[in-house]
């Protein structure tokens, strides 16, 4: 290992690097960052500061300033994700995991503003984190740990909600254009302004790369999103919304059409209390073929509703109950059918002293295939002192089966996949500590510890039987595994230039059954992050570092990933008020991702063009 790569190992290993919190532009300092407003733990918006569930945010100005192709390489700083894809448009990062747990498994709930979200994973197996380009994101909210009490299934090991860009104040004009090594570009193009009680915004990007959804292989693949959306005030106490969005994606060996359709009112009550009414409708049509596999294609939609009542009670509670219906309907070569969730949540927050608050509820989850689940949380804020916070949860959580785990029955290369209707969900118990501490308004320190216990595992097992020759796998409930560790962050920012990010993450997973290590689950992930403006040159450069030690990559850990760091370096030149140039440069020292026999790109270089007025 070169003397430079023992540096950026070293320092990464001190700390783990995470874009944390810093607010929207010309609001530097860490005391503004916590005034932001989030809404996904509790489904009710809070500052940064004041919510009692542990949340993470990655704003406007974090994600411009980073060198990210797609949403999983946003995420690569952020404390106990794991992430083995390459920073290019239409790869699935299919490998990323939060706390050990996989997204593209369906452990971790993707939200894009609020609404479930299909496909971009492994066909009908997974949903990728990549559901859009970045430049469509306002910003991106990570919450941590079970959150099956306000979201129901597949929030097992936290939830990501990506939040577009929503209609703008003022007239905006958008025009980008980027081109890079090995052939990636981009060009997306936005118009939007509010008059009066009208309110419009139309964006739209179109990608291009040679790269495929699943790293390291050579690919075709073209996509194109559009995202649109309408306001319209009635008065001040009623406002309708409108989303419209169409995602086109194309590779080689798949085709993924998908068009969503979100009005949403709220409407402000005369007690102060809130009604919210959305609901959304979401098809998808796929395509997947390539050699060696089956054939698989169809439709799957989504059709979902909900109402959701926030009213306070005296000074220090805010109560919240809503209802779900969620339909799901597959249409396919390999399977037709239906499933309804009936659901129904409450949660109450209370402030004690004005310094401590409680978050406690719990979820029914009625399920026309497996029945009814409740899984309840609690989440407590302590002010232990004006600058120093502790938080603490504990929560249940399930995990409904896959639609290739329940429904698929198709060759798999040498192996043929039967599913298995008779599965049934996991379950999961999570905790978490963490414990943070503001210095001087610039300086922030956190840690904290997490544990996950989960049971009545997934897993595929071999059978006796064969298909033309080729043996057959199939999915039992038969295992049972946990996840912990420990969490640092230090954020600290000078002279409202300079910034350092530095962050590391232990964790230790096991299967309980084999006592073998859960696959793509390093006891170490680290990172270093820094940040500088020179004002008077209109320039300002941006670097992080991420360090991952060996990790398996199979359930019986025969195969391993080893230890390995990726670097890159944005920067960004202002040209003029409102023309922004910037130059990347990903894998600055061409890591080979812990698998040198696979064809990386290695290091690459990106230019990109910004126009906005």
């Amino acid at each position: 290992m070169s003397s430079t790569k023992k540096l950026l190992v070293i320092s990464g290993i001190l700390m783990f690097a995470v874009p944390f919190s810093r607010a929207e532009e010309k609001k530097e300092t860490r005391e503004k960052e916590l005034k932001e407003i989030v809404v996904t733990g509790t489904r009710t918006p809070h500052t940064l500061e004041e919510t009692p569930v542990e949340t993470i945010l990655i704003t406007k100005d974090e994600i411009e300033k980073s060198n990210s192709k797609n949403v999983a390489e946003i995420l690569r700083g952020v404390p106990g994700v794991f992430i083995q894809g390459e920073n290019v448009p239409g790869a699935s990062s299919w490998k990323t995991r939060l706390r050990g747990f996989s997204f593209d498994s369906g452990y971790g709930l993707i939200l894009v503003d609020g609404e479930r979200v299909l496909g971009g994973g492994m066909g009908e197996y997974g949903i990728s984190l990549n559901q859009i380009p970045p430049s469509l994101i306002e910003k991106i909210e990570i919450v941590k740990g079970p959150a099956s009490s306000l979201y129901g299934s597949d929030a097992l090991a936290g939830v990501v909600n990506i939040i577009t860009k929503d209609v703008p104040e003022k007239p905006l004009f958008y025009l980008s254009g980027g081109y890079g090594s090995h052939n990636p570009s981009l060009v997306s193009l936005g118009y939007g302004q509010k008059s009066g009680k009208f309110g419009f915004l139309v964006m739209g990007e179109r990608d291009i790369s040679d790269r495929g959804r699943y790293g390291a292989r050579k690919d075709k693949f073209w996509g194109e999103y559009v995202l649109s959306k309408i306001s319209y005030d009635f008065s001040e106490k009623i406002k309708l919304h409108l989303g419209v969005h169409y995602d086109y994606l194309r590779w080689q060996y798949a085709i993924e059409k998908k068009f969503r359709l979100s009005p949403s009112v709220e409407i402000s009550l005369s007690d102060n209390s809130m009604l919210k009414l959305r609901a959304y409708y979401y098809p998808m049509k796929m395509d997947l073929f390539s050699p060696g596999y089956t054939r698989r294609y169809g439709d799957i939609k989504y059709l979902q509703g909900e109402a959701q009542y926030t009213a306070f009670v005296g000074k220090n509670q805010l109560f919240t109950v809503g209802s779900e219906y969620l339909f799901r309907d597959i249409d396919a070569n390999f399977t037709n059918a239906t499933d309804t969730i009936i659901s129904f949540y409450l949660q109450d927050e209370i402030s004690f002293l004005e310094r401590v608050i409680v978050a406690a509820g719990g979820r029914i989850d009625n399920h026309s295939r497996f029945g009814t689940e409740f899984n309840p949380k609690i989440g407590v804020l302590w002010k232990i002192f004006e600058n120093t916070r502790a938080r603490v949860s504990a929560g249940r959580s399930f995990k409904s089966p896959t639609i290739r785990q329940l429904y698929v029955s198709f060759k798999h290369g040498d192996w043929w996949n039967e599913p298995n209707p008779e599965l049934n969900p996991e379950i999961a118990w999570g905790y978490s500590l963490s414990l943070e501490q503001l210095f001087l308004k610039n300086f922030s320190l956190v840690i904290g510890a997490f544990r996950n216990d989960v049971k009545n595992m997934i897993v595929r097992v071999e059978t006796s039987e064969t298909v033309d020759g080729v043996p057959v796998r199939t999915w039992e409930n038969v295992q049972e595994a946990f996840t912990q560790g420990l969490e640092a962050m230090i954020n600290l920012t000078l002279f409202n230039s300079l910034s350092l990010n530095l962050a590391y993450t232990y964790m230790d997973t096991e299967n309980k059954n084999t006592g073998k290590e859960l696959p793509y689950s390093p006891h170490n992930m680290a990172s270093t992050g820094f940040g500088c403006e020179l004002k008077a040159l209109r320039l300002s450069f941006h670097w992080m570092s991420v360090y991952y030690s060996k990790a398996y990559k199979d359930n019986d850990n025969t195969a391993t990933i080893n230890p390995y760091s990726i670097s890159n370096l944005k920067v960004i030149g202002n040209l003029a008020k409102n023309v922004r140039v910037s130059f990347e440069v990903d894998n600055i020292f061409n890591s080979d991702y812990g698998e040198p026999q696979k064809e990386w790109l290695g290091r690459v270089f990106f230019g990109k063009l910004n126009i906005e007025i």
